[in-house]
């Protein structure tokens, strides 16, 4: 029985050539879903420090784009 892997869905997550040179961001903005990684594991900032930086987006978005990531 061949194995198959089940697709995490991203609802949050967009994907267009003409946005940042195709790299996925959170939908409806230009903010790439790498910049918001990088925040959370290089800098060390929590999801709730990220989203006092962008106040327009909502928590939902930052973990989606998290788990994107990951």
């Amino acid at each position: 029985m061949p194995v198959t892997e089940k697709k995490t869905k991203h609802p949050y997550i967009s994907i267009d050539p003409k946005i940042s040179v195709g790299q996925p961001v959170i939908k409806g903005t230009r903010i790439k879903v790498m910049d918001i990684a990088i925040k959370y594991e290089l800098i060390g900032q929590s999801a709730d420090k990220i989203i006092d930086e962008y106040l327009h987006l909502k928590l939902e978005q930052i973990h989606d784009a998290l788990s994107y990531y990951y």
